[in-house]
C-alpha cells in the first residue's frame, strides 16, 4: 500500500550560530494524526491522510529544521488502521516504518537544500573519497 501524495504544509529552518566544534544531527519523523477520506483517482479509493512532523536538530544548538505536511496513503484496510490509531496513538510496524521511510526521503532531501543556504552542514552524511594507500612492500623473509 503506497503514499500515493505528500503535502508540505510549513518549512521552519534556522541558523541560531557558526560552528566551533563537531556536531551531532538527529532526523526524526513523527506521525501526528490519522484520518480517512476518499480519494477519487480512479474510481474512489479509500485512503488515509497522515498528518506528520520531522524535525532534523543540530546538536550542540547551532541551528534547526521543521517539516510539517500530510501524506495521502493508499489503504485497502483503512478502518483496521484507523481503528488501531485511534485505541493506541500508532500504526502497525510495516505501515509505520513504509511511512517514516517515505518522510526520510522526501524531507532529507528537502533539507539539504535549506541546509546550503542556511550554511548548515546537511542532515545526512554524504560519502567521501579518500586517497589511497600506497602499498606497502611485502615483507619476505
Amino acid at each position: 500500500m503506497p503514499v500515493i501524495g505528500c503535502s508540505i504544509k510549513s518549512i521552519v529552518a534556522e541558523k541560531k550560530k557558526s560552528i566551533t566544534d563537531t556536531i551531532d544531527i538527529n532526523s526524526t519523523p513523527r506521525i501526528m494524526s490519522v484520518e480517512e477520506k476518499e480519494i477519487e483517482l480512479v474510481g474512489k479509493q479509500p485512503s488515509l491522510v497522515i498528518g506528520f512532523v520531522f524535525e532534523s536538530l543540530y546538536n550542540p544548538d547551532i541551528g534547526k529544521m521543521k517539516f510539517t505536511g500530510e501524506l495521502i496513503y493508499a489503504a485497502k484496510n483503512g478502518k483496521d488502521i484507523l481503528k488501531t490509531w485511534k485505541k493506541d496513538g500508532r500504526l502497525s510496524e510495516d505501515i509505520d516504518r513504509e511511512i517514516k521511510n517515505f518522510l526520510f526521503r522526501k524531507c532529507l532531501v528537502l533539507g539539504i537544500n535549506l541546509s546550503e543556504e542556511l550554511e548548515l552542514p546537511p542532515p545526512v552524511v554524504f560519502p567521501v573519497i579518500l586517497p589511497r594507500k600506497e602499498e606497502q612492500p611485502k615483507y619476505i623473509g
